[in-house]
């Protein structure tokens, strides 16, 4: 048997050791990528798990909605049991779920003045004053939800040429809900109250009052000695909830607007009539309450 030279030994060497280095990165490359899949499917299967936590929320706002119309339908307020189901960094399996649920009727719905009636009108142009908008551009709000209404979100009137502190502004007091809706004087903040009663002086004080036992009634406004106004009530059937669960590194969330409403039949219905997922909510949801 012919002996092996000294540098064909060497050359076998490298060709091995070349051989290891191709095989190790092949196998790097093929653990790296089964990593990555399975770092996908886990991701999938928190995505998944996170989104049922989400939409399980809501169904537990619907729940208590449902509840409370059948309970306590004529009047409603933050201080009944279906503002308690809010919840703030509560645990769950491999995380966390947060709710808030609030009442959507505290502010003007832009979508009354497609009726055409003086009240909506007023209140609207009255507002408007208020956010600082010009003659002219109450005009165009109201010719635009006319013609493309019902609106859905309020974000296209800035679009139409209104600056964006004045639809800051006019966002805080005017909403854009489905069909009809009180403005209910319960969820209304100080500054509506001051608009509705065009009296700064009885918006403090009512919402004094309500700040101290949780509600207005009737004999609160005839104490203060002024008359429900047009178009406001002590109830709402529109509601918001916003929902996130956080499971792992992957977190989902969703808002919905929900709303209460009698059938043709005469049934009560509870029903969820727009979503959106993720964060690019529209303005009028409450925010997520705050871990502590």
């Amino acid at each position: 048997m012919k002996p092996v030279r000294d540098d064909e030994q060497g050359m076998i060497l490298i060709n091995v050791l070349m051989f290891v280095a191709i095989a190790s990165g092949l196998v790097l490359l093929m653990i790296n990528r089964e990593e990555l899949a399975l770092d996908r499917g886990l991701r999938t299967r928190e995505s998944s798990r996170a989104l049922a936590v989400v939409r399980g929320g809501e169904l537990s706002a619907l729940t208590a909605l449902r509840r409370d119309a059948e309970l306590a339908g004529d009047v409603d307020h933050a201080g009944e049991p279906w503002a308690r189901v809010s919840e703030s960094g509560a645990p769950i399996d491999g995380g966390t779920f947060d709710l808030a649920i609030a009442d959507a009727e505290g502010r003007f719905n832009i979508n009354a003045v497609r009726s055409g009636e003086a009240g909506s009108l007023v209140l609207f142009q009255t507002i408007g004053n208020e956010a600082g908008l010009t003659p002219e551009q109450i005009v165009m709000a109201v010719e635009y939800v006319r013609l493309q209404g019902p609106v859905t979100d309020l974000r296209p009137l800035r679009l139409a040429g209104i600056e964006p502190a004045k639809a800051d502004r006019l966002e805080r007091l005017v909403t854009a809900l489905p069909g009809r809706t009180a403005l209910n004087l319960n969820a209304a903040d100080e500054e509506m109250l001051r608009i509705l009663f065009r009296d700064p002086v009885v918006a403090s004080r009512l919402a004094a009052v309500r700040a101290r036992q949780g509600y207005l009634t009737l004999k609160d406004l005839t104490d203060q000695n002024v008359t429900m106004p047009w178009g406001a009530s002590f109830r709402s059937n529109t509601f918001w909830v916003r929902t996130r669960a956080t499971i792992g590194e992957t977190s989902q969330q969703a808002a919905t607007l929900i709303q209460r409403r009698r059938s043709p039949e005469g049934v009560l219905e509870v029903v969820p009539v727009e979503r959106w997922r993720g964060a690019a909510v529209p303005p009028g949801v409450p925010p997520l309450p705050a871990r502590s």
